[in-house]
């Protein structure tokens, strides 16, 4: 009913004034236009590109797409389309590259930081150390010159030893190797913890605990050659097995790494050293869980930086015993920087 009285209605004068505006409104704005567009026509060059074509976009003149892509004057006076991924950038726009250059793109970029040197991975420095044969009959000459050594010595005949030194030292290390000590949940009962805080005495005995004290004793010089000579060793199971009969499993290794990093048997045991050797094995350990890290065998899931952090200011600050104190800090270091 509304719609029908309102066609009923004779239009007021107010509305046909309104609308002849409005007509004439619209007519200059399509004059205007129209004038605009035949200047551009008539002089593009006054116009930058980007006005008539957002980035992105195009725009029609005519027949003819215009482009964000400039054109460029050939030789023959004819106009070619600039090559398509070939950004073009000004000198001093955008960042700086590492070497001072100016990346084009975001891959160039990307690829600059992709060619930077990585963290150093002390497990493959030592590998790639004893890749050839020789390094290994190296660490066997220096281990075995050790073992020679010890058998020349009068407190050594002193204990009486039925087999040369090689063959009775390797064999207590495998016995080590098959009883390995508890490395979780030491603490829920007081039994577990009392053997890992005894675990070497229970498993090597009284007489054999009092010949390797008088070894550390009295070896002190040669014994962190030997130590760095036996650790290589590990990297060559074949060349244990064949020279000392040794078989010596990465997850052993592991074990007593974790054993000395992780447990309280463990840390109580080295407390009750010389310190020197305590930083020894504490170093040695962590190398071990970086080199079970790289080779995914998890390590036991210890967090290494502390016990890194730990060590490097007890070499730093007490270390001068060491014979490589500078060697063992810049490994550390590297580990430090690839934990952190």
């Amino acid at each position: 009913m509304d719609g029908q009285n309102d066609r009923e209605l004779p239009r007021s004068r107010v509305k046909r004034g309104v609308s002849t505006f409005t007509y004439l409104a619209i007519a200059l704005v399509v004059l205007f236009f129209v004038i605009f567009y035949l200047y551009l026509v008539k002089d593009p060059s006054t116009t930058p590109t980007s006005a008539i074509a957002p980035a992105g976009s195009t725009a029609v003149v005519g027949e003819t797409p215009l482009t964000e892509k400039t054109t460029a004057e050939t030789p023959q006076g004819k106009t070619e389309p600039a090559q398509p991924d070939q950004p073009t950038q000004q000198p001093g726009a955008g960042a700086s590259s590492l070497e001072g250059e100016v990346p084009g793109s975001a891959e160039e970029t990307l690829g600059a930081l992709a060619r930077l040197p990585a963290a150093a991975d002390v497990s493959d420095q030592i590998e790639q150390q004893l890749s050839a044969g020789g390094d290994y009959q190296r660490l066997i000459a220096e281990v075995n010159a050790f073992y020679a050594h010890l058998d020349q010595q009068p407190y050594m005949k002193s204990f009486a030893l039925q087999e040369a030194s090689k063959v009775y030292f390797s064999k207590l290390v495998q016995k080590l190797v098959d009883n390995p000590p508890v490395v979780h949940r030491e603490t829920d009962d007081l039994f577990t913890l009392l053997q890992n805080t005894a675990h070497f005495f229970r498993i090597l005995g009284k007489d054999n605990m009092h010949i390797a004290q008088s070894i550390l004793d009295r070896e002190k010089n040669s014994f962190e050659q030997v130590v760095k000579a036996f650790y290589g060793l590990t990297y060559q199971p074949i060349s244990l097995k064949q020279e000392y009969a040794l078989s010596i499993s990465p997850e052993a290794l592991t074990d007593y790494a974790a054993f000395f990093l992780n447990t309280m048997g463990g840390r109580l045991y080295l407390f009750r050293r010389d310190s020197t050797l305590r930083m020894l094995v504490n170093y040695y350990a962590i190398l071990t869980i970086d080199r079970a890290n790289k080779q995914g065998n998890g390590g036991h899931g210890i967090d290494l930086n502390p016990a890194i952090l730990s060590l490097i200011e007890e070499i730093d600050n007490g270390g001068n015993r060491l014979q490589q104190k500078d060697q063992y800090l810049e490994v550390l270091y590297d580990l430090q920087e690839k934990y952190n």
